[in-house]
């Protein structure tokens, strides 16, 4: 199956990469979804990296954000630097042939022909998809259907536990059909029909009419689960938690880094600007620094404060963020899931 990959900015779209990364590696796999080539080892020829990593993929997604053509300290465009990796990874994409489509942030407009140089003027013939914080689940979903019939389709690994079964809903007790009548009971009754006596037999089978009834209604009692109790924030080691956490209602992702101590120091900056409870989630492979909110608009408001951080944070909903929350030392690990807002 093909793979997709993700060109951006780190000063523009790092948090939107992050996001989409996260978003799509859950639906189609990690091994499918390429990011982070800047990354290169000392010595190698990041042309020839980039031309290769690009050369795997069947889609790349150009992410386009305010300062995708801010200009240098010379005045000039970064994308007119001939060794600039968002241009060569464009430019290798084009050559190839493959998709490539460009995903405007929050509004930015496409760039202009004439803003690009020749070997990336042809990404403005292609039809791009919009992408914003307000309404990221609704955008990151039309984007999966679109991926999902060029790539191929998700894998059936990655599909949701029961999907496809017909598992009762969520929170509803299953019904159980009654068990058949025990063998025991049904000798009774033929013993009592061949006795002839009227009265015993209507007795006899009355007892039994109250015996099916009374267990088909503790067949179909909701049995009653007590909810799991919470576990402290923190266990001291890396020995796994014997219970699950609590999570907010909201978060707001405003820094994802690949070290713990990374992420404390954003945690850091943020309380410095008032930010208070932020904490260290750790999933595929990142160390996300989350401020917790208890509604959509605590979400927001906390957004226009991290903003200024020169990153590119989202609000997401917390308990599909973050399935199976287990605390660590000093952090808090996720099972892989997919974000909606």
């Amino acid at each position: 199956m093909g793979s997709v990959f993700i060109s951006y900015r780190r000063d523009d779209a790092a948090g939107y990469a992050r996001a989409i990364y996260e978003e799509l590696t859950e639906r189609f796999g990690p091994e499918r979804v390429f990011m982070d080539v800047d990354a290169i080892e000392p010595g190698l020829p990041f042309d020839e990296v980039i031309r290769n990593a690009v050369g795997q993929c069947e889609v790349l997604l150009v992410l386009i954000g305010a300062r995708w053509l801010a200009p240098q300290s010379d005045g000039r465009s970064r994308l007119e630097d001939e060794r600039d990796f968002v241009r060569l990874e464009i430019a290798a994409a084009l050559a190839r042939k493959i998709r490539v489509i460009p995903v405007l942030l929050d509004g930015t407009p496409m760039p202009q022909e004439a803003e690009l140089p020749e070997a990336l003027r042809g990404l403005v013939w292609r039809n791009a998809l919009e992408l914003s914080n307000t309404r990221f689940g609704a955008d990151i979903g039309r984007l999966v259907e679109v991926l999902t019939r060029v790539l191929g389709g998700a894998d059936e690994a990655m599909r949701s536990p029961g999907e496809g079964m017909n598992a009762p809903p969520s929170g509803r007790p299953a019904v159980v059909a009654p068990a058949p009548a025990p063998p025991v009971a049904a000798k009774a009754a033929g013993a009592a029909a061949g006795n002839g006596g009227g009265r015993q037999r209507t007795a006899v089978v009355a007892g039994l009419v109250v015996l099916a009834a009374a267990s088909a209604a503790i067949a179909l009692w909701p049995q009653r689960t007590p909810p799991p109790p919470v576990a402290d924030k923190v266990v001291a080691g890396n020995a796994p938690p014997r219970l699950a956490l609590a999570l907010p209602a909201y978060g707001v992702v405003f820094g994802s880094d690949r070290t713990l101590a990374a992420a404390r120091d954003e945690i850091g900056r943020a309380s410095r600007s008032g930010v208070e409870g932020a904490e260290v989630y750790f999933r595929n492979g990142y160390f996300a620094s989350i401020a917790p909110a208890e509604s959509r608009a605590e979400a927001d408001r906390i957004l226009g404060i991290v903003r200024a951080f020169g990153t590119d944070p989202y609000a997401t909903r917390m308990e599909a963020w973050c399935a199976q929350p287990q605390a660590r030392d000093g952090y808090v690990e996720c099972a892989g899931t997919a974000a909606t807002q």
